[in-house]
């Protein structure tokens, strides 16, 4: 009864729960100077932007540094970290940790590093694979970050204002809804489709830009040890001092119902979904206004292309000499009878070796770390392992590669991106195409296209690659329709699988045709991945487009604090897109907040004084 009457008190009076709480905060943060681990060395302690050397363009140079074949005897002696897959997450963490003085080497599976920042060449074409358009890189916290991992050596183009299209409705006779980058001009073109919604779209501005607010507190919870975490939310005081609960608790299509019934609206207010790869039935509608914001401070492609990213931040760890090879797939991560991550498994497992290091960090995802790497039982044992059935794979895609005859000065194509949808209705048309089976999606159409030109955005694509141009259309796909196939050789997969892929891959040729008159009769290449494609070059265990899945589940306060670079085993350490959410900003960060936890310090401080210090001695 006395404990009853005393729960009762605190539920009447919450203030001493708070004061509770801001005590047990205050005492844990002075055992932690006092007896925690010492703090590593600042990355950030110097600005490290040098004068920007000439592009390289020679393709040997070039391969001369993304693919480095592994060999161990090239393997640096006395390792502090082994990261475990080459994704812009994991070569920033390897960065930030090298720059703080700790030697580091990177293990690639693929034959070419960059995870989804690598490109590739056929017939002349170059074409990119996961970096189409990137926000916020101008005078950003983001790009101080990136200049900092990269020696300030990677520059970027603005793209059009018209940054993206929607195109609905039938191929031969689309409506186009132009979206333009600014902080009020989106917005304002949004009204001048839709005047009679004004205050919807007024309200709809107003929610984007509080939600985005919010997520200081999600990323909060990430940061803080996972007890406190515990803490702030089993007593109900994370919602008492943030406001993230009402936008992640609430999705994209509830919240834009509440705001219209206009479907179009709908339409054209949430058709960047492919862009993290869920429905806005399934959408937290942070997720999708963090996007939206993303985009208002203008959209910006790579100088040089999307390898220029890994290209420049690989040099950047071997002038701190580090290393990063390729065709290293690990196989194991190798655990010490104390349970302690302390070296991988390289290669072949008839021929594979082992390397050892204070430190394991994966950026191969929280799939394959847990269900393929780790051991069962000590896999179990971290907070992470009962998040990934919970949430589960994000969607998976079919995307299709297009080279085809003229110049950018030619054909005259945008540098933003096409959006098509055939409906209106996204839930309910992508539910109905992912229901077929394999045999009818030759004949089906797909509901929605994704269309970029690579060539259309890149300033030096002309001198690199005279008179062509490129074309890249994806569309989502089903794991299941593709997966009797993952076990057969590349290239080698048969004639029904073939056919199944050039039936696809014309259908995007002729929607590209319809909306783009000028390309027909231009096509000089085409190559269809396929999700097994994915699982062979990227290591997407099904094939999946984004990691875990970015629903409403996976944006609960519970399971995104759990997802997070410190894994609860000792020596192993995780970042990549799996930590924050997909897209590339969020996996520097993701490196960041991984190199913090190893290190000790707050980093996310360090970049910002560091910032801070520039911008006032501008």
């Amino acid at each position: 009864m006395a404990v009853e009457r005393f729960l009762d008190y605190l539920a009447e009076n919450p203030r001493w729960i708070a004061f509770g709480l801001a005590g047990y905060t205050t005492l844990y943060l002075i055992t932690r100077m006092l007896s925690g681990p010492r703090a590593g060395r600042n990355p950030f302690a110097t600005d490290s932007r040098k004068p920007r050397e000439p592009l390289v363009t020679d393709p040997h140079a070039r391969d001369a540094v993304l693919k480095q074949r592994f060999k161990q005897n090239k393997v640096p002696d006395n390792l502090d970290a082994i990261v475990i897959g080459s994704g812009a997450g994991g070569l920033t963490a390897a960065i930030l940790l090298a720059k703080a003085g700790k030697r580091v080497v990177v293990v690639e599976q693929h034959d070419q590093a960059g995870g989804c920042c690598h490109t590739f060449e056929e017939k002349g074409f170059e074409f990119d694979t996961g970096i189409h358009y990137i926000g916020d890189m101008e005078n950003s916290t983001s790009r101080q970050l990136l200049d900092q991992i990269t020696d300030g050596q990677l520059d970027w183009i603005c793209t059009d204002q018209i940054f993206d299209t929607v195109a609905t409705g039938d191929p031969e006779n689309v409506k186009l809804f132009p979206m333009k980058t600014g902080k009020d001009d989106y917005f304002l073109q949004l009204i001048k489709f839709f005047p009679e919604e004004k205050e919807s779209i007024m309200k709809y501005k107003q929610l984007i830009l509080d939600a985005s607010k919010s997520f200081f507190g999600l990323v909060a919870l990430k940061m803080m040890p996972m007890r406190l975490a515990l803490l702030l939310l089993k007593t109900g005081l994370a919602r008492l001092f943030f406001s993230f609960s009402k936008y992640t608790s609430v999705t994209l299509q509830e919240t834009l119902d509440s705001l219209t019934a206009n479907k179009e609206l709908h339409l054209v207010l949430s058709y960047i979904g492919g862009d993290y790869g869920a429905l806005p039935k399934d959408t937290p509608f942070l997720l999708h206004a963090l996007l939206i914001k993303h985009y208002l401070n203008g959209s910006y492609y790579p100088i040089g292309g999307p390898s220029e990213i890994s290209f420049q931040m690989i040099q950047a760890i071997e002038r701190l000499g580090g290393k990063v090879f390729v065709q290293a797939p690990v196989t194991e991560i190798i655990i010490s009878p104390q349970g302690r991550a302390v070296g991988v498994k390289v290669g072949k497992s008839s021929g594979s070796v082992a390397i050892y290091a204070k430190t394991i960090i994966s950026d191969a995802g929280v799939i394959n770390t847990f269900k393929h790497l780790l051991p069962r039982e000590v896999a179990k044992k971290s907070c992470i392992y009962p998040v990934i059935d919970a949430v589960g794979p994000s969607l998976s895609f079919v995307s299709t590669f297009i080279g085809v005859d003229g110049s950018q000065s030619q054909l005259q194509l945008p540098s933003g991106n096409i959006w098509y949808y055939k409906h209106n209705d996204i839930n309910k048309s992508v539910d109905e195409y992912l229901s077929l089976g394999v045999d009818d999606i030759t004949t089906a159409s797909a509901p929605l296209y994704f269309i970029s030109f690579p060539s259309a955005k890149d300033p030096t694509w002309e001198q690199r690659h005279s008179g062509k141009s490129a074309v890249l259309v994806i569309t989502l796909a089903r794991w299941e329709w593709f997966k009797q196939w993952e076990n057969e050789r590349l290239r080698h997969r048969g004639q029904d699988y073939e056919d199944i892929k050039e039936a696809l891959g014309l259908q995007m040729w002729r929607l590209c045709c319809n909306l783009f008159p000028q390309l027909d009769g231009k096509k000089e290449y085409m190559e269809v991945g396929t999700p097994v494609t994915n699982k062979y070059y990227l290591a997407a265990s099904s094939g999946e487009m984004y990691g875990l899945d970015h629903g409403k589940n996976r944006f609960s306060p519970e399971t995104f604090a759990a997802l997070r670079s410190d894994t609860g085993i000792p020596g192993l350490f995780l970042t990549g897109q799996d930590i924050l959410s997909c897209g590339f900003t969020s996996v520097l960060y993701a490196g960041l907040f991984c190199a913090s936890s190893i290190l000790h310090r707050n980093l996310l401080n360090d970049l910002n004084a560091l910032d801070k210090s520039l911008k006032k001695s501008q």
